[in-house]
Order: structure tokens, then C-alpha cells, then sequence
């Protein structure tokens, strides 16, 4: 249960727990500053009225309306460190893309979109064939530089209401939210072509990029777990069967994500 105080029911706020301050930007910082200093100009002023104390009221007052303006401050302090926090949990270092964990939050925040609205999507299961080599070869530096291109390739070429994931070791995810079948397979050919022709400037020499892609389509009545893994049967089928699309374009290029 949330707890209420003068102070805070005065301006409005509540305190406890995730609620202190959520979605607080410097905005609203500006906004409960100036109503604190409204509140406390307000009551400084009530208390020279008759029946009030005088000076010294007004002083301890004062003071006491600074100090919870700096309580409220560390407050907000506070809470952006929690948030970031919470952002790097679900961040992969590497790539600065959804780690597993921000990845099955965000699938089953699309599931409950779609029972919500009947909205269908398509989950893409990329795995990235002869990773190992790469590592072995070059060295992991090499194969950071690989993860993150792809990371960039990935994003680049989805939508904002897409989410990108990188959920393995070589392995990303790719959820095509409100995407219908034809939408997300020509997306899917799109993705493969132009990871099989990507390739990651190294140490003088080009490293070739080889990918394959599953997916599975998602409604209101799927679960998480039959879709990954109709998705992951679909990756190791085209991986097993060499599927590859025909490679008539130019080679692509694609450097890291900038470091932040």
C-alpha cells in the first residue's frame, strides 16, 4: 500500500517503493521545484498572520522546505540510477542490443499485445554458421567486431516496434511485432541476403559473414515456447539443408555500433 505524507500530499506526490519519481524527467524536476518553492511561499506568508509565531517560524520553516527540496532531488538521483540499473540488466555489452533476459520480457510483452488486439507477428531466430572459426582464426576481438555489424544490420534494417535481441553466444532474435505473413517472410529474405553478404573489415582482410534464419509466425493464441521453438526447428532445418539465398548483390558493409 502506498503511504501518503503532508509534505508530499501538499504537492501532489506520492512515496513507495518504484513509484518515488517514475518517469521523472528535467522537466518535471522544474515543475516540483517550482512547486515546492510555491508551497513554501505560501506557507511562509500564512505565518505572519495574526495567531502565528513571527521570525523565527519563518526561518525554521524555510529551512525545512530547502531541506526537502534536497530529499527530493537525491530522490531523483536515486531513481535514475535505479533505471539505468535496470537498462544495463537487459542490455548485451557487446552489441547494446536486448540481452535474453530483455528479450523474453519483450516477447511476452508482444504476446500480450496480440491477445489484446488479435495482432499477429513473425519471431526470427538468427544463428551465424561457422562462428567458431572466425573466433579461432582472427581472435575474439575479430568475432566482437562481427556480433556488433550484425547487431548494426539487424536494427538498421527493422522498425522501432521491432525488437532485436541477442540471445546466445552467436545467436540473435528478431520479433516482427504486428508484422502479417508475407510482411515478415519477405523481411526474412531480405535479412538473410544481406547477411550472406556481409562482410567485417579485420586486420587488413574481410571477414565473410555467414547466417541462417528460422521464424515462426505468433497470434493471440501462442505461447513463447512453442513459437522459439518452431522457430529454432525452421533455423536448423535451412542450416542442415544449406539453404542459402542467391547472392546477386553488391557486398555489404557494416561497421560496430559506435562505443557509448
Amino acid at each position: 500500500m502506498t503511504n501518503t505524507y503532508p509534505l508530499t500530499d501538499r504537492l501532489g506526490l506520492t512515496t513507495g517503493g518504484d513509484a518515488v519519481l517514475e518517469g521523472f524527467g528535467h522537466d518535471e524536476e522544474g515543475r516540483l521545484a517550482n512547486r515546492l518553492e510555491q508551497v513554501a511561499g505560501d506557507l511562509i506568508a500564512s505565518a505572519g498572520e495574526p495567531g502565528h509565531p513571527g521570525d523565527g517560524y519563518r526561518h525554521l520553516l524555510h529551512k525545512a522546505m530547502l531541506v526537502a527540496a534536497e530529499a527530493q532531488r537525491e530522490l531523483h538521483r536515486k531513481d535514475r540510477e535505479l533505471r539505468a540499473l535496470r537498462l544495463l540488466s537487459i542490455t548485451d555489452e557487446v552489441t547494446k542490443l536486448l540481452n535474453r533476459r530483455g528479450f523474453d520480457r519483450a516477447f511476452d510483452r508482444s504476446l500480450a499485445r496480440s491477445r489484446r488486439s488479435n495482432e499477429r507477428g513473425l519471431l526470427l531466430i538468427v544463428d551465424l554458421d561457422f562462428f567458431k572459426r572466425i573466433n579461432d582464426a582472427h581472435g575474439h576481438l575479430a568475432g566482437d567486431l562481427v556480433l556488433a555489424s550484425v547487431a548494426t544490420l539487424l536494427r538498421v534494417n527493422t522498425r522501432e516496434i521491432d525488437d532485436v535481441a541477442r540471445i546466445g553466444g552467436d545467436e540473435f532474435a528478431v520479433l516482427l511485432n504486428g508484422a502479417d505473413d508475407l510482411q515478415g517472410y519477405q523481411k526474412v529474405t531480405q535479412l538473410e541476403v544481406m547477411l550472406n553478404n556481409l562482410t567485417v573489415p579485420w586486420d587488413g582482410e574481410r571477414i565473410q559473414v555467414q547466417a541462417s534464419i528460422g521464424a515462426a509466425p505468433f497470434g493471440p493464441h501462442d505461447d513463447p515456447v512453442s513459437v522459439m521453438r518452431a522457430a529454432d526447428d525452421c533455423m536448423y532445418g535451412r542450416k542442415r539443408g544449406g539453404i542459402r539465398p542467391d547472392f546477386n548483390q553488391s557486398t555489404i558493409e557494416v561497421k560496430a555500433l559506435p562505443a557509448e
